[in-house]
């Protein structure tokens, strides 16, 4: 079941950091914020507004760019709030309570692929089609954006991700077992690069992946 596969999930990050000995730096907010998404005024609220009245026609790769600026954003607020009462809603099946705080949540974690299929899937226990078809278009955008950010063939043409999990992913994805990894500046740009092999056909890859918007945090972004 997604739901089940969702809150492993959130766990699959911090248990690469504890078996690699690595932990990625991500930005940091400088202080607890004040204002509300609805009211911070950043490109990233904008568009997730613009989703929740419905309007599909977001540039996705975008919103996915414009979530990492807004990390770093001293105006925004960007912890949001009651995220383990979700998960804990999620694990107790209490679908009705998880729906209400997965919807507050994901204003803050808008790009979050598995806390749309999540959602999804309570919708769907709790027979409201139209909710559940909404969060499903929306993953299926998240996940075309990410996968369609680049070809990761060079670091011109980097895939961009905001997590060490979607290169993982993405190589999964591509049918690449990795075994190496370098990191490499460019440009003022931060890349990760993971070689392996092609599972199909034994071949050698490397491909790029661009984590400038995790990669040294907020003070880095504000150079």
């Amino acid at each position: 079941m997604r739901i089940r596969t969702f809150l492993l999930a959130l766990f699959l990050l911090s248990a690469y950091s504890l078996a690699t000995g690595q932990t990625p730096e991500k930005p940091e907010a400088a202080t607890p914020k004040a204002q509300k998404l609805e009211t911070d005024g950043s490109k990233y609220a904008q568009l997730v507004e613009r989703v929740k009245r419905g309007d599909m026609g977001v540039d996705f790769i975008s919103l996915r760019d414009s979530f990492g600026e807004w990390l770093c954003d001293d105006k925004a607020k960007t912890d949001a709030p009651n995220r383990d009462a979700m998960v804990a809603a999620f694990e107790a099946k209490d679908y009705p309570k998880a729906v209400e705080l997965v919807e507050v949540v994901l204003d803050y974690e808008f790009v979050q692929i598995g806390l749309h299929r999540a959602a999804e899937d309570a919708y769907r226990t709790l027979n409201n089609k139209a909710k559940a078809d909404f969060h499903k278009e929306i993953a299926d955008k998240l996940l075309n954006a990410l996968l369609t950010s680049g070809d990761g063939k060079t670091a011109k043409t980097a895939y961009r991700v905001l997590s060490i999990r979607e290169e993982y992913f993405i190589m999964n994805q591509l049918g690449y077992k990795t075994s190496s990894q370098a990191l490499l500046t460019e440009n003022d740009r931060v890349y990760d690069v993971l070689s392996g092999r092609d599972t199909k056909t034994d071949k050698q890859v490397s491909v790029y992946f661009d984590i400038t918007s995790f990669f040294g945090g907020c003070r880095r972004t504000k150079k």
